[in-house]
């Protein structure tokens, strides 16, 4: 074997391997199909970290003919090492053996051997076969046990039969594996040789560093992201005949379409940075995530409580607060504002459903410039970060093997669905700090606060990537 790690992913027609190695290398573009035979030749798939190929994975066909290839090898007279090599010179013109072929060719070649299995169906004689062909390539190797209807009945047999033909045996559900269960089963590897410990310590270190660096990645862009959005705004000049209103309505509705292309971004960065095709990924059918990011079941939903709200703002010493102006903007659009720790907690709890103010300028004689923006309330720090930390859960989960619906993060603010709700009082008044120094402008003080929401962020996502 080569000092990369190869390994491959061998079983039974329709049991999930091609699914394994999708989720393993993190491939959207790994054919899985529920038709079996959709595999016909052997495929390797390398990982690669830092511009570095680390271990590869190879996809191979379903058995064809496991009892006549077990027959056959049974009756070998040659040495151990001849063995396989002699099937493929046997077999190799042979249509009804191509994929016996195809599947031992890797192993000859020196791959440890990953076999998957469907445990949530009844144990046959073809299976067995399997097993033993496996045995006698001396091979290392480790067993998969797929369930793909969820079912365990026959679990505890086929760990059984399983443990007489493998060096070792693992659940391992290749649709909704998380990061930590597939470091988990990459470190199981290093077990099977001796011979191997150590390149597979150096693949589990990558595959740890790597994942550090993209929560650090999107954490870096969350707060960018927040900077610019924070400090948005639109203006035009008002004409003596023109509605106020109605050209500030305009400008708001301008000033939201350029915030929801902002976060589209961002969260398209987020799936880039876990190899999802932005196309193939797709949020649960049931997802709040599908709300506008402006409707009124997005406030609702999202963000701190009013409780939790006017404590952070508190905590924050008023730094929630804007200036202080209590004039409605006259539409849909309504007005955050307060000043002082107290102040500033009143305005939370009674305008906590503003999104931006509005204001008129001078420009000289008999002319007038409106301006709408920047957002005004300091619950849109929340807001798009429960929206950010949902988007985030969907994307580590979404697996790379079938383009499913997904589960949603538990509720943990008392039916709500904003997980900065749960974090304690100084990470809520950190955001709330945040919000007013960026909307003061470029101060070192802004510039510490971001690096230390910048810290808070990475900590959440390593912290929701190992639940």
């Amino acid at each position: 074997m080569s000092d990369m790690p190869v390994f491959a992913v061998i079983g039974h027609p329709n049991e999930g391997k091609s699914s394994v190695v999708a989720t393993l290398v993190e491939n959207d573009a790994i054919r899985v199909s529920p038709r079996p035979g959709e595999t016909v030749e052997a495929k390797a798939y390398p990982v690669s970290i830092d511009g570095r190929e680390v271990i590869t994975f190879v996809d191979t066909p379903g058995f064809q003919n496991p009892v006549q290839t077990l027959g056959w090898l049974r009756k070998f007279s040659g040495s151990e090492s001849e063995l396989l090599p002699a099937f493929l010179a046997e077999f190799a013109d042979d249509p009804g053996m191509a994929h016996e072929c195809e599947l031992l060719t890797p192993v000859i070649a020196g791959a440890g051997i990953i076999y998957v299995l469907d445990a949530s169906r009844p144990m046959r004689q073809v299976d067995k076969a399997e097993m033993e062909i496996l045995r006698l390539t001396g091979r290392p190797r480790m067993a998969i046990l797929n369930c793909k209807t969820g079912e365990e009945e026959f679990l505890e047999e086929w760990k059984a039969e399983l443990r007489r033909h493998f060096n070792m045996v693992r659940v391992f559900n290749a649709l909704r594996a998380t990061f930590a269960e597939r470091l988990r089963l990459l470190e199981s590897l290093r077990a099977l040789e001796q011979d191997w410990e150590g390149a597979l310590g150096r693949v589990v270190d990558a595959f740890a560093r790597d994942w550090k660096r993209r929560n650090a990645e999107c954490a870096s862009l969350a707060v960018e992201f927040l900077r610019r959005v924070l400090t948005m705004s639109e203006s035009a000049p008002l004409a003596e005949d023109e509605d106020r209103a109605d050209k500030e309505a305009v400008l708001a509705r301008r000033l939201e379409e350029r915030i929801r292309a902002e976060e589209g971004r961002l969260h398209d960065q987020v799936c880039l940075q876990f190899r999802h095709d932005r196309r193939s990924f797709a949020l649960p059918e049931q997802s709040v995530l599908r709300e506008d990011l402006f409707s009124t079941t997005t406030w609702t939903v999202f963000g701190l409580s009013r409780t939790r709200l006017v404590a952070a703002a508190v905590a924050a010493g008023g730094a929630a607060g804007a200036a202080l102006d209590l004039a409605t903007l006259g539409h849909s659009l309504g007005l955050f504002a307060g000043v002082g720790g107290a102040a500033a907690g009143l305005a939370a709890l009674f305008k906590g459903e503003g999104l931006v103010r509005g204001r008129l300028m001078g420009m000289g004689i008999g002319r007038r410039r409106v301006q709408v923006g920047p957002l005004g309330a300091v619950q849109w720090v929340y807001i798009l970060l429960d929206r950010l930390l949902m988007h985030y859960w969907y994307v580590i989960h979404w697996s790379h093997a079938v383009r499913d619906k997904d589960f949603l993060p538990v509720p943990a603010d008392g039916g709500k669905q904003g997980l900065t709700g749960t974090w304690d009082r100084e990470a809520r008044a950190l955001c709330a700090e945040f919000f007013k120094a960026v909307r003061d402008g470029g101060t070192d003080r802004a510039m510490d606060l971001e690096e230390d929401l910048r810290r808070l962020l990475e900590g959440e996502l390593d912290r929701m990537s190992r639940l």
